[in-house]
């Protein structure tokens, strides 16, 4: 080859033979990189360095601290990246108040367990008794008495019946300050929804369906402001833009 092209080439093999190395230290440095970080994630994983010695509950009103701790002391040792909510949530569910739990990791040694309880929206009674029901038909004890919530008729069981889910779709669908002033409801079937509110005079609402029920929450809530709670009548809301009022 003439002299200045073995020059280039001379040139092009170096430049290569650089690169080469350098490439082979940038896969070395990069695999080191990689086996520190996965020795790290092992080490807190299978070591005490994150272990748990500290459990604390928060959320709970109804469910004790301590019968939550209880149930959670076999959990302590456990490093902290190994514990997640689903094992948490299987731990307590035989605690039928608690709805769901959500986990905050507190290193290096503390775990928080956040509760959200169950909220009762009705009564029931079964077998003579009043108990507590939460909207998905989980029964929640039985009641004391001091509870503002209305009294569903149903006489099948509330977690499976239809009737049930019909009340408590129109129950949900109901202003906060007129939920407090319903008795009892009863789902005869989808299409025939009634209700009984509190007081001597018996006030009796025909809600029909559960369709509308933004719409019939406003019409219900003009005619009561428009009747003295003393007086006995029927509210006929089922067809909300021709509502009557019957005394």
């Amino acid at each position: 080859l003439p002299k200045p092209q073995r020059r280039e080439a001379k040139r092009q093999i170096q430049r290569f033979t650089k690169e080469s190395v350098f490439g082979k230290y940038f896969i070395r440095s990069l695999l080191a990189g990689v086996l520190v970080l996965i020795i790290f994630v092992l080490s807190t994983m299978f070591t005490p360095l994150l272990a748990i010695d500290k459990i604390t509950v928060a959320g709970n009103h109804r469910v004790s601290d301590k019968a939550v701790l209880a149930a959670l002391r076999h959990r302590l040792g456990t490093p902290l990246p190994m514990l997640n909510a689903s094992d948490v949530a299987q731990d307590l569910s035989k605690f039928k108040l608690i709805e769901s739990i959500s986990l905050v990791s507190k290193p290096p040694h503390t775990l928080e367990v956040r509760i959200t309880e169950r909220t009762p929206i009705s009564i029931v009674i079964r077998g003579g008794t009043r108990y507590l029901y939460d909207p998905a038909g989980v029964n929640l004890g039985v009641a004391s008495g001091y509870e503002k919530v209305p009294t569903i008729l149903v006489t099948d069981d509330p977690k499976t019946s239809e009737n049930y889910k019909q009340a408590i779709d129109v129950l949900l669908a109901l202003p906060a300050q007129l939920l407090d002033r319903v008795a009892y409801i009863q789902a005869k079937s989808k299409d025939n929804v009634t209700m009984q509110l509190r007081g001597n005079a018996s006030q009796t609402i025909i809600w029909g369906d559960s369709s509308d029920s933004i719409l019939k929450s406003r019409v219900l809530k003009a005619l009561l402001l428009k009747t003295p709670g003393n007086v006995r009548a029927t509210f006929d809301v089922s067809s909300p833009l021709t509502p009557s009022v019957i005394r």
